[in-house]
């Protein structure tokens, strides 16, 4: 694939969900411009959507950034890839992300139901546990699953979410920002999710252990690269 002047995309943003994914898309909004970002999602049906609509374009558009919901190694397989590009992700806490996973996820069926004003009485019913939720192979060791066929080492930036306002600050400098972007935050996780018994946590931390791990890793990563 030829690319004209500039590779396009120069930056690829791997979001895993509930990692500060909507307040970094609009801190990389407020860099590149708004029609430079592309919110470009891989489900896990295959379906590619760009923007929120369906994309099938054989190529990746052409806008400096591309950044969603996708498996690094899925990304590389259908599409050819700049050799120039940028590679950037976050990682979080594994129980602190399985349970902001559950909560807003839950907050979006109420919105989307909106029971009392359609007359349905159907997520009580329904409706499970975030034990439950976390139990689901398919929740389990997501950060690990999300990057899949790639190595930590691989990125050029590995963001830690709990740092959030501090590690803006140093991708921008990684990537040579003129300045800091102001620094948004978005779909904080409802205070009701902190209080937990000592049990819930263990178990969905026993249940992440592979995200633990890539976690710990990020995090050292981190040290050791603000002690150099």
């Amino acid at each position: 694939m030829i690319f004209s002047r500039k590779s396009y995309p120069e930056l690829i943003s791997l979001h895993i969900p509930k990692t500060a994914g909507t307040s970094f898309r609009t801190v990389l909004k407020s860099v590149y411009g708004e029609d430079q970002v592309a919110m470009f999602n891989i489900e896990v049906n295959g379906m590619i959507r760009m923007n929120d609509r369906s994309y099938q374009e054989k190529d990746l558009p052409k806008v400096r950034v591309i950044h969603g919901h996708f498996v690094y190694d899925s990304l590389r397989k259908k599409f050819e890839l700049p050799e120039d590009h940028k590679l950037i992700t976050w990682v979080r806490d594994p129980v602190k992300r399985v349970i902001s996973n559950f909560y807003y996820l839950e907050s979006r069926i109420i919105e989307l139901l909106d029971e009392q004003r359609n007359n349905l009485d159907i997520l009580s019913k329904l409706q499970r546990t975030l034990i439950e939720f976390a139990r689901a192979e398919i929740n389990r060791n997501r950060q690990v699953k999300f990057l899949s066929g790639s190595h930590l080492e691989d990125y050029d930036f590995v963001g830690i979410s709990e740092f959030f306002d501090q590690e803006v600050s140093r991708l921008s400098a990684v990537l040579k920002w003129k300045g800091v972007p102001e620094i948004p935050h978005h779909n904080k996780t409802p205070e009701r999710a902190t209080h937990l018994s000592n049990e819930i946590v263990e178990e969905i931390q026993a249940l992440n252990a592979e995200d633990t791990q890539l976690y710990n890793s990020a995090l050292q990563i981190r040290k050791d690269l603000m002690n150099a």
